[in-house]
């Protein structure tokens, strides 16, 4: 039998939980630790493609995801004025509310991982006597600006994305591309809205001031994004900029960066939590394969997530540039008019936009 090893994950989003799961089953010595164990308050929706849950599926939580996602056939994208640009099926998504997604993740923690709640401050005790530590702490991560080159900080892209529920039935499916702005209309299981929204630099310390300006920029172009807007609430609305993290390899010594710590990307093709999931179980089943030695198990890994990860990062960025340009909106629209879109669902291009993650 394979030795267990003590194994530290500090954060408890995704990507730390599932890695959390799927370690501890193996039978490691895991310690999951974060500053709160929090259920996020707001429960914007997260789009899970099948690679994402294969995953769900080996943590044994798949039937409670579906228990609590919409699975929506299609969505539109369209221009400013309501001209469909695209038709494209939605495959066999799942969008859950990411506060449903923690939750489960939670609950189906392994009794044997403990857990710790504490902030952090400097990671290098965490290495102290553990085997391996797995930072999963998100897109401004102390673990990849603690132990990375050149301290590599978060880049801020100089744009605001709002998004949020609204307790009204979805009047459409579909993303909504304009002159420097987009606005994106999903479900929520129960009948219940998704919606966000990217628009040029504005944020205040005042979420209800927030979403008076997003109505300014937004209004008046759609009835159904009017629709929403007039739902949605200071209460349930989040407010935000879009950070990205410089490329980089995962590994570093007998550390590893998971999800948004190694490769946070622009909302636009919304595969944050596949990827995020994708790395925890690849990061099990690399040390599955190389039992005794954890160095060639992060080989291993980075070999198998490194190029995905920036991959979709990358092309999440060029597809943001897009959605979001001001100057050449008209040109956009055009020439998207005149593509020939995909038929079927489950080639890589389908319905990405309908997987917020950011």
């Amino acid at each position: 039998m394979p030795p267990a090893l003590t194994i530290r994950v500090l954060g408890a989003g995704v990507s730390g939980l599932a890695a959390a799961g799927l370690l501890a089953a193996d039978g490691h010595h895991v310690d999951l630790i974060d500053e709160r164990f929090d259920v996020p308050a707001v429960g914007t929706a997260l789009g899970l493609f099948r690679s994402a849950q294969r995953v769900l599926e080996r943590l044994g939580v798949l039937d409670a995801v579906r228990a609590a996602a919409a699975a929506p056939q299609k969505g539109t994208l369209r221009t400013a004025d309501g001209r469909v640009l695209a038709t494209v099926p939605a495959g066999d998504v799942l969008l859950i509310a990411r506060s449903d997604l923690v939750r489960i993740l939670q609950d189906a923690l392994p009794r044997s991982v403990i857990t710790h709640r504490r902030r952090i401050e400097d990671v290098r005790p965490l290495r102290a006597g553990a085997d391996l530590l797995v930072g999963a702490d998100g897109v401004h991560s102390l673990t990849r600006r603690s132990g990375w080159p050149g301290r590599p900080r978060a880049r801020d892209h100089g744009a605001t994305v709002l998004r949020g529920t609204a307790e009204v039935p979805p009047p459409e499916i579909s993303e909504t591309w304009g002159r420097g702005w987009l606005f994106g209309i999903t479900p929520l299981a129960g009948e219940r809205t998704n919606w966000f929204a990217g628009i040029p630099v504005h944020r205040t310390v005042s979420r209800a001031e927030d979403l008076a300006h997003l109505r300014h920029v937004v209004g008046g172009h759609r009835d159904e994004i009017d629709t929403v807007l007039a739902a949605a609430t200071p209460e349930r609305t989040l407010v935000h900029g879009i950070h990205t993290v410089p490329p980089l390899i995962p590994v570093r010594e007998d550390v590893v960066l998971l999800g948004d710590a190694a490769h946070a990307m622009a909302p636009n093709l919304g595969h944050g939590a596949n990827t995020a999931l994708q790395d925890a179980d690849a990061l099990a089943a690399a040390l599955r394969e190389a039992p005794c030695s954890v160095g060639r198990a992060l080989t291993l890994f980075a070999q198998r997530r490194t190029l995905p990860g920036q991959g979709w990062r990358v092309a999440s960025g060029m597809v943001a540039a897009i959605a979001m340009t001001s100057d050449h909106a008209a040109l956009r629209d055009r020439t998207l008019g005149g593509v020939r879109w995909p038929g079927r669902a489950g080639r890589a291009g389908d319905l990405g936009m309908l997987d917020r993650s950011a």
